[in-house]
């Protein structure tokens, strides 16, 4: 019953559309119609600016907070953790006020992860760091970062259940990425684009 009672709390809380709102209120803007239609704060960013964006990502970082804290109220356990996190976030990917649609959920996992243990999250954080510097290359650094999660959870607490938990959190970046593409890279190629033009 805990169980189901954390997965039923983490979807409900992960799918209210923070990033979808935030854009509403500040833009007047769907962000679903924009871009590559995923509405996550990086997409509010590109295409609203900062204002929104930031309205956003404290939206999704208080829920990851806040699901975490409920776990440790409810449980006081690490798995428990996990598994409303590992809600949460497919409920702000497929949100039922968005019709299936949403974003992709790091945010929220990365803020209750750095709350449950930020020793771990920094070290997730250094592979993406170290490959951008390395390299300038966006799209694998951001792919080496995803990667380390279930990774450095099943290294970290010696537990395979634990890594698969890292890899359903970000397994909807990896779904809604190869799905819809990448906002980042989309701004860039549109940037492109438009200095191509006005340079002929």
């Amino acid at each position: 019953m805990t169980f189901v009672l954390l997965v039923l709390i983490g979807y409900l809380m992960g799918s209210i559309p923070s990033s979808y709102l935030s854009m509403r209120y500040f833009a007047g803007t769907d962000i679903r119609a924009l871009g590559t239609g995923n509405a996550t704060v990086t997409a509010v960013l590109m295409h609203g600016g900062r204002r929104p964006a930031l309205a956003a990502l404290v939206a999704e970082m208080a829920k990851g907070v806040l699901c975490v804290l409920i776990a440790h109220i409810m449980v006081g356990e690490v798995w428990a953790a996990l598994v409303i996190l590992v809600a949460a976030v497919f409920g702000c990917s497929w949100s039922i006020w968005l019709k299936g649609g949403g974003g992709q959920g790091l945010t929220i996992a990365m803020s209750g992860l750095a709350l449950l243990n930020i020793l771990a999250v920094l070290i997730m954080g250094a592979f993406y760091l170290l490959p951008m510097a390395a390299t300038k290359r966006y799209l694998l650094s951001n792919r080496m970062f995803r990667l380390s999660v279930p990774v450095v959870l099943a290294l970290w607490y010696g537990s395979w259940e634990y890594g698969l938990a890292g890899g359903l959190l970000v397994m909807p970046s990896f779904i809604k990425q190869w799905a819809t593409g990448d906002d980042v890279l989309e701004a860039r190629k549109a940037e492109g684009v438009s200095q191509g033009s006005g340079a002929s």
